[in-house]
């Protein structure tokens, strides 16, 4: 008999799976790449329309301006064709790598910014006063007012829209409404250096001096008694948005001189606010 027999044998031990992650070469930890960061109270505009559009802007301060190299000759020429007194105003190009450019992530939802080759630190513009703004109208006018539209996304389509279809101002709150950003100013394609953005305390306050002033305003509602077809008709016109998801606030609604209907197919519950803005000024046409 085999002296091991009967003997429970000890179980060897099994060899470590392989490592999916290898590490990198010459050892230690992947370095991460840093994008570059804006100068206190400044901002990151992305994308080629927004920083063209910033860099020919003479009321727009610009800080830094980051840009690959293909991209950086494009600047060199764009700001050769500004005035000299501008092109002395702005800063020089960084010359930066495209992945350093991919880190800068300054959307709150974590999103990269499309930045196309170039990125511009800019401050705030200096939004002007309603009184001022209304002093200087005459003959047939324009307006959006956005009753606190929170999305970025949407108030930049908005000016987008605003700039195209003939609108001389947009009009928001101080609260529950989105600061300038660089989500905002992609959304706005160039538009934010174009459209006067007017900020206010308080909209039926501002909806009252409009309405002194001689405009016409008027809510968008699913409800309204009036089509926006109507809207071609009135001479001095402000076209007020409500919020994502709410509406217009009831306040707003009874400082309203009408509420203007868009029809739509009764197998959609509602257009996108940007979307309605766009129809709606569609409809008013453009002024003179």
């Amino acid at each position: 008999m085999h002296p091991d027999r009967g003997k429970k044998r000890p179980a060897r031990p099994r060899p470590k799976p392989a490592s999916r992650h290898r590490p990198p070469a010459g050892g230690g930890t992947p370095q991460r790449i840093a994008g570059p960061k804006p100068p206190g109270g400044a901002y990151f505009l992305w994308g080629r329309h927004a920083v063209l559009a910033a860099l020919a802007n003479p009321e727009r301060r610009v800080a830094t301006i980051h840009a690959t190299s293909e991209a950086a000759a494009e600047l060199r020429d764009a700001i050769a064709a500004l005035p000299q007194e501008r092109q002395r105003e702005l800063p020089a190009t960084t010359e930066t790598e495209r992945r350093r450019l991919d880190a800068v992530q300054p959307a709150s939802d974590g999103d990269k910014a499309v930045h196309q080759g170039m990125l511009a630190a800019v401050r705030p513009l200096e939004a002007p006063d309603l009184s001022d703004f209304l002093a200087g109208t005459k003959g047939r006018l324009r307006l959006m007012c956005l009753d606190q539209l929170s999305d970025p996304r949407n108030v930049g389509a908005i000016l987008r829209s605003g700039l195209a279809l003939g609108a001389q101002a947009v009009i928001t709150t101080h609260r529950h409404a989105p600061e300038e950003s660089g989500l905002l100013a992609r959304a706005a394609a160039g538009a934010l250096e174009h459209l006067p953005m007017i900020r206010v305390v308080n909209l039926a306050r501002a909806i009252e001096a409009m309405q002194a002033a001689d405009i016409t305003v008027v809510g968008l509602a699913a409800e309204g008694d009036m089509p926006v077809t109507g809207l071609a008709m009135i001479d001095r016109l402000a076209i007020v948005m409500g919020g994502e998801g709410t509406g217009l606030r009831q306040l707003t609604r009874r400082h309203c001189d009408h509420l203007v209907r868009i029809a739509i197919s009764p197998h959609s519950e509602s257009l996108n606010v940007s979307v309605a803005a766009a129809i709606a000024l569609h409809a008013a046409g453009h002024p003179d």
